[in-house]
């Protein structure tokens, strides 16, 4: 059940249910990222990454080989984040509504 959520309000919402296809893990995720604790991980994961850098010689050019980017950890039953209700975030808050509460703050 999705509630009459305005685009551009704050949403909470919280895990009841674990995705049963990967499909809804993935939709889950990309909402999940757009909290604010986790793109502050997300910038620090990318701090970390670019210091990491390993510079070679290939083809008389310098190549730097970056290191991959771990994944963000999938959200279980219990979590829970606040994020923005923007248009493609009310979209896909429809499709994976019946894993959440969503409550408008």
């Amino acid at each position: 059940m999705l509630p009459d959520i305005k685009p551009g309000t704050m949403v909470t919402l919280e895990m009841t249910r674990n995705p049963r296809s990967e499909r809804a893990a993935k939709t889950l995720s990309r909402l999940f990222a757009k909290d604010a604790a986790t793109q502050r991980a997300a910038r620090q994961r990318k701090k970390i990454r670019t210091q990491n850098f390993d510079p070679r010689r290939r083809g008389g050019r310098i190549w730097i080989v970056r290191p991959h980017a771990p994944r963000i950890v999938m959200p279980m039953k219990g979590a829970s984040c606040t994020i923005r209700a923007t248009t493609d975030v009310i979209r896909d808050l429809g499709s994976v509504a019946h894993l959440l509460k969503i409550s408008p703050r």
